[in-house]
């Protein structure tokens, strides 16, 4: 079963300038030399920019989601190595397991407080919607 994170390509903080590049996109590019660089991940996950999820007071947002498990936006991220770390961490976490709920004390140390809203799965367990 795939795993989709989905990263918000727009978020930029307060102070930062129109002009300037936004952090969401600098995750985005983070995110796609790690998967790159991790083959067990890249057949589990899917990368997907996304323009806006609607997260602007706890950016960088993302969204880790699978069809028949819980799905998750958390925010307030830099677009930095350690978040690359803290989410490849936490996705190896969600990919294994049936239901998309990691064990508190499974979550890396950079994944807590930092969840905005979970989600029920689109399919119930026995694959309908």
């Amino acid at each position: 079963m795939t795993v989709e994170l989905v990263v918000c390509e727009t978020c930029r903080r307060p102070e930062d300038p129109p002009e300037a590049v936004r952090p969401g996109a600098e995750l985005v590019a983070l995110m796609e030399r790690a998967l790159a660089d991790s083959p067990d991940l890249t057949a589990q996950v899917r990368l997907r920019p996304m323009r806006c999820l609607m997260s602007c007071r706890r950016p960088c947002a993302v969204a880790v989601r699978s069809a028949a498990r819980m799905s998750y936006v958390l925010g307030d991220f830099a677009p930095d190595e350690m978040t690359v770390e803290t989410l490849t961490a936490y996705l190896r976490a969600y990919a294994a397991t049936d239901d998309g709920i990691v064990p508190f004390k499974q979550w890396p140390h950079g994944v807590k407080g930092r969840f905005v809203s979970r989600l029920p799965p689109l399919e119930e367990p026995d694959g309908q919607v």
